[in-house]
């Protein structure tokens, strides 16, 4: 009778390993910050945006089942990365360093050229040295580093934590509340002009080009990652991602600006 309930606990030991190696991996939790339009949505539904639309086409058919979150701030999405609540996060930029609890993939999906908008009447017409911005009130988001090459320059930035960040400065310059809007890229100031009718005028500045890239929590389960890593870093190589982006744009309803 021992060698028979052993035979059955074996048995039963090696179904449920069997089992367990063949269960789907569990989804990854995936989310972010407003970049519109990579990342947009509220704070009550999961994200949307070209990101998700992206990743549900290319990354997610290929044996990577992904959790959409709703967007929040920059701060909070760093800290869920650190506590283990959220495993990647879509969009970061800047150094590749962290801190602690986070790594970041090697591969990059945008390359961005930072830009101001301002109003139409407004006197700075181009930026030949960025000294030229000193004493402007210049909109940018709360909890990011001061962007790469403006930082020893006397900006009154006026910074937002605000999840729809870039909206909310916007709205602020059509309110003659700040001066200009910084954008890491092109795409979004270019998106909510055609989207919700703001009249901007985009200078760019004589800064260093930067990408965005994705980061992970360090206590999200290693292979998952590592798939993740592989598959994702496949499907945004090359210039797919920007093309994709440069169609979702250029689809986007159209609202006529009123300056």
């Amino acid at each position: 009778m021992m060698r028979l309930s052993n035979v059955i606990r074996s048995g039963a030991l090696a179904a449920s390993l069997l089992a367990a190696a063949g269960a789907p991996a569990a989804p990854l939790r995936v989310g972010g910050f407003v970049v519109a339009p990579l990342i947009m949505g509220t704070p009550d539904a999961p994200l949307h945006g070209a990101l998700r639309d992206f990743m549900d086409r290319t990354v997610a058919p290929r044996g990577v089942p992904l959790q959409w979150m709703p967007p929040t701030s920059l701060r909070r999405a760093t800290e869920s990365l650190r506590n283990g609540t959220l495993d990647v996060l879509l969009l970061t930029s800047g150094a590749t360093d962290r801190g602690p609890g986070i790594g970041t993939f090697k591969w990059t999906y945008l390359r961005t050229r930072p830009q101001l908008a301002l109003r139409h009447d407004a006197p700075l017409r181009e930026v030949p040295d960025v000294a030229r911005l000193a004493g402007l009130r210049i909109g940018w988001v709360d909890g990011s580093p001061l962007p790469p090459g403006l930082e020893g320059v006397d900006i009154d930035w006026q910074l937002l934590a605000v999840t729809d960040w870039q909206a909310a400065n916007l709205r602020k310059l059509q309110a003659r509340r700040v001066d200009a809007v910084f954008f890491e890229n092109e795409y979004s100031p270019r998106y909510y002009a055609r989207t919700t009718g703001v009249a901007i005028r985009l200078v760019r500045l004589p800064v260093a080009a930067g990408s965005f890239f994705m980061a992970y929590s360090l206590r999200s389960d290693p292979d998952d990652i590592a798939r993740f890593d592989r598959i994702a870093g496949a499907a945004f190589a090359g210039k797919n991602f920007s093309t994709f982006l440069d169609r979702y744009v250029e689809r986007a309803p159209r609202i006529r600006s009123s300056r």
